[in-house]
């Protein structure tokens, strides 16, 4: 997310450098901003901590964490569904798991 912002500022910066030659008396420029998609976003999912999830989300990954640990943890806020990645504690295999806000498994997002 902090890459997705950097990457925005600095090219509208440029766009506003680039068109400040353009600009006659009287006459306003207005460009559009270009919105650079980072790879950690592609599927709306952006990370987050769990302290900024609700508490149904919250209860149901305490429900794993006898057999798992959380590897990372994302939320799509369009779609208001959190994905989280599982490593098992008996054999670091990994799984992933998307809960919507009540905390319920959703299957085939």
């Amino acid at each position: 997310m902090k890459k997705m912002l950097l990457s925005l500022a600095i090219m509208a910066g440029v766009s506003i450098f680039a068109n400040a030659g353009n600009v006659k008396e009287g006459v306003s420029v207005c460009s559009e901003a270009v919105v650079v998609a980072s790879d950690d976003d592609e599927d709306g999912f952006v990370e987050v901590k769990t302290e900024d999830l609700n508490d149904n989300v919250k209860k149901a990954i305490e429900a794993y964490s006898e057999t798992d640990t959380v590897k990372t943890l994302a939320y799509n806020t369009e779609k208001k569904l959190t994905k989280v990645v599982f490593v098992s504690k008996a054999d670091n295999s990994e799984k992933e798991v998307i809960f919507n806000d009540e905390g319920k498994e959703v299957v085939g997002e």
